[in-house]
């Protein structure tokens, strides 16, 4: 499907005017053009304008607006340099830290202290040995994020 018949399929299913169809349309094109139709994650043909219509028509023509503002107004595009990065911070920035604040806890010292007693220090390897990882999605990058924390995180 071009993308000329997509916006004219999703103006229909919104029910826009001219007006209203002109000013989306060229938000529309801009997503579909830099962030999704180029988005490497995604399946060879799969389009922006088509999939946002094929999904919309899943509700009421009442709770459409309120769904397409949603993707309008909150989706995130991150590209996959960022979000490599993302799964390679998210071990030693919020788990390790977790972690340390569970160990400090339970042993009543402040979280710069685990490092220097044994005790501590094994408890903590304990907690991240029982730290299971789970996978929601084909894409949630498990792989990735084993590899980035190498010697630290196993199978």
């Amino acid at each position: 499907m071009n993308q000329v018949l997509g916006l004219r399929i999703l103006s229909q299913i919104m029910k826009w005017d001219d007006e209203r169809a002109r000013r989306e349309f060229n938000w529309l094109r801009w997503m579909a053009r830099w962030k999704y139709d180029g988005y490497q994650d995604f399946l060879a043909g799969v389009r922006f304008i088509e999939s946002l219509a094929a999904w919309l028509q899943q509700f009421t023509h009442e709770e459409r607006e309120t769904a397409y503002n949603l993707v309008r107004k909150n989706l995130l595009y991150i590209c996959t340099a960022k979000m490599q990065r993302l799964v390679e911070l998210f071990y030693p920035r919020i788990i390790e830290h977790r972690l340390l604040t569970i160990v400090a806890a339970k042993l009543g010292i402040p979280k710069y202290r685990v490092w220097a007693d044994p005790k501590a220090t094994e408890l903590f390897k304990c907690l991240r040995r029982k730290t299971l990882f789970m996978a929601l999605s084909d894409g949630a990058r498990i792989d990735d994020l084993r590899h980035a924390n190498v010697d630290i995180l196993s199978k």
